[in-house]
């Protein structure tokens, strides 16, 4: 997916992520994007419930690891809500690459909810979730 909406939305959720420096390490990264999913969650789950939230993340791991796969094995399944399977998946990552695997998922759910709900709906839900990765949004625009 590299279509124009998915490259603006990996610049959106780069500067989500890295809003309090990332550095090269999956800790760092993992509690960024705990952080950016509980934030887009507190807004999706009213809307779509948490199953909903739970069945696009799960659809964009499965996506984001063809795109970004782990070099580590891992015994079985992991388990748990799917968000413990982003955050295994995410430290099984060469640590290099961690924040990229984790552009690659969180875009992936955004691409989805586009697909579901539109472009403009899923925009506003993100700029709500995560103002801090629109610069050129006043603020204002970001509190309705």
């Amino acid at each position: 997916m590299t279509s124009p909406e998915n490259t603006e939305l990996r610049q959106v959720i780069g500067r989500v992520l890295t809003r309090e420096g990332l550095s090269e390490d999956a800790l760092p990264v993992k509690a960024a994007v705990q952080r950016a999913y509980d934030e887009l969650g507190s807004i999706l789950i009213p809307l779509i419930g948490q199953l909903g939230v739970e069945a696009l993340t799960t659809r964009s791991l499965r996506l984001a690891q063809r795109e970004c796969p782990s070099g580590r094995g891992v015994d079985g399944e992991p388990e748990g809500p799917p968000i413990n399977q982003v955050m295994d998946w995410l430290e099984r990552q060469d640590p290099t690459l961690a924040a990229d695997a984790a552009t690659a998922m969180l875009s992936t759910l955004g691409m989805l909810l586009m697909a579901f709900i539109g472009e403009p709906l899923t925009m506003r839900i993100l700029r709500k979730s995560w103002p801090d990765g629109f610069p050129n949004v006043r603020s204002e625009e970001t509190a309705t």
